[in-house]
């Protein structure tokens, strides 16, 4: 499902997007705003800037995200799971698949988000292309971004810097913008019946769906081929439709649960500067 997107006058020689919502994807809650666990399952030298964009996606007015610590076992970073009502952050040397950063979340029969998982891929973010504190920050900025139901700014303005990290430029542009946060009070203005995050503190190496973006194969064969966009076999479900490096796809589990996965696929420019 697509967002529409409305075109609107942000000063005078910067257009944007009214509507930069992921579809209408968002948490349930009960009060005008609430405090959303992220699992922090990151390396030491990811915590700067997991840290840093908690912190930055906690300037909402809406939204307080509160960092807790997790497993950083090899297994529960590949596998990522998000533990129900929370989201869970991963990175690993996940292979070449092709993609830099996904991120996923889980839907209840509502639509509502009942758990969400951000992974970055070190095998690319080791490249001299990606390996920056600005790339870093500004891919985590994004997924996190998306965890809690937020799209691209540049939807139609393609090339064009907004500064926002929900956005395509490159160099990238690190943080969120004051549309970003508007977005969000917009998104979550209305209140629910019922809460679909949660306040605990399990970390646990189990819960919500994780899709299943790892890579076994050895180097050479099959998903670490390195063939940019490979996604056959990766269990995310069926292509929503891809733009650019950006591509989307549900699956639906047995118990009728909605797993969306957002991809960032690797850019061709990366693969030209690094071979």
């Amino acid at each position: 499902m697509k967002s529409k997107f409305l075109l609107v006058a942000f000063f005078a020689s910067l257009p944007t997007i009214a509507d930069h919502s992921w579809s209408s994807y968002h948490w349930a809650r009960t009060t005008s705003s609430f405090d959303l666990i992220v699992v922090n399952s990151t390396t030491n030298d990811w915590d700067p800037f997991v840290t840093q964009a908690v912190a930055d996606w906690s300037n909402s007015a809406v939204l307080n995200m509160t960092e807790a610590s997790g497993s950083t076992s090899k297994k529960d970073r590949r596998q990522c799971r998000a533990p129900d009502g929370q989201i869970r952050i991963c990175n690993l040397e996940y292979g070449q698949t092709g993609w830099l950063g996904i991120a996923g979340i889980s839907l209840d029969s509502n639509g509502h988000i009942i758990s969400g998982y951000t992974k970055m891929n070190d095998t690319y973010f080791s490249w001299d292309y990606y390996n920056s504190d600005n790339w870093k920050l500004s891919v985590t900025c994004q997924e996190l971004g998306h965890n809690v139901g937020l799209g691209h700014q540049d939807e139609i303005f393609d090339n064009q810097s907004l500064f926002s990290c929900m956005d395509y430029q490159d160099p990238p542009y690190e943080y969120p913008n004051a549309h970003d946060y508007e977005q969000l009070e917009t998104m979550y203005q209305h209140t629910d019946s019922y809460n679909s995050y949660s306040s605990g503190g399990n970390d646990g190496g189990d819960g919500g769906d994780g899709g299943d973006g790892g890579c076994n194969s050895p180097p050479g064969k099959g998903c670490n081929k390195g063939e940019l966009g490979n996604n056959s076999a990766i269990g995310w479900g069926v292509s929503l439709g891809r733009r650019g490096n950006l591509e989307t796809f549900i699956r639906v589990d047995a118990n009728g649960i909605r797993h969306i996965t957002h991809v960032r696929w690797v850019d061709e420019e990366a693969h030209k500067h690094q071979h």
